[in-house]
């Protein structure tokens, strides 16, 4: 406990201009200690308890401890991420403190399969980044992982029709080639077999002329 007074002598006899100077030294000292108690009353209402003190420093903790998690995300999801929006408790110094908060992540599939796949990966390495990833980023990773395992299948389907489709191509080249290569082989037998027949090198077959 601490009091604060003034004590002053006063002689019994005095001029009155002594009189007049004490009386007056008298209020000043009595104006002081008016003051010092109203600034020491200011100074107790606002100062802490050592349990208030530790919820500050918890609530501080607390604080960085959200924003750099928000902050790791939003670095990792660049283009990706909206801005960061936190929840506050006041504590006990009167202070705002972030306790919670939350970023958006676009997590809709790419124009082609390669680039959701590539869009999904971005989207997992950004819901993994914080040291602590909590419940809901690792809900947004799986989301993210199914992503790619879709446009992975995609990919492969599309991949194998344009094999088939390379196959058929194929395929229908080496039969027309197959095909010249019968025909050429038939005309050198055509030729050769009527090679000794005087007849050959006319066509007799049944012709149309003079048609108007």
């Amino acid at each position: 406990m601490m009091v604060s007074s003034v004590s002053y002598y006063q002689p019994n006899y005095m001029v009155d201009n002594q009189q007049a100077d004490a009386k007056t030294g008298d209020q000043e000292s009595h104006k002081h200690n008016n003051q010092t108690q109203a600034e020491l009353k200011k100074r107790y209402k606002h100062e802490l308890s050592q349990e208030q003190k530790l919820q500050v420093i918890e609530l501080q903790k607390r604080d960085i401890e959200v924003r750099n998690h928000e902050a790791a995300h939003m670095s990792a999801g660049a283009g990706l991420t909206t801005g960061a929006s936190y929840s506050y408790q006041r504590g006990p110094d009167n202070k705002m403190y972030a306790i919670g908060g939350e970023v958006g992540i676009d997590t809709s599939p790419g124009k082609t399969p390669e680039e959701t796949l590539k869009k999904a990966a971005q989207i997992k390495r950004a819901a993994l980044a914080p040291a602590q990833p909590s419940s809901a980023d690792l809900q947004v990773a799986a989301t993210a992982t199914n992503m790619e395992i879709d446009a992975k299948i995609e990919i492969q389907n599309e991949l194998l029709k344009e094999q088939k489709q390379d196959k058929q191509n194929d395929d229908k080249t080496q039969s027309n080639k197959n095909q010249s290569e019968q025909n050429e082989s038939n005309l050198i037998q055509h030729i050769y077999q009527n090679k000794n027949n005087p007849y050959a090198q006319y066509d007799y077959s049944s012709r149309v002329i003079g048609l108007f």
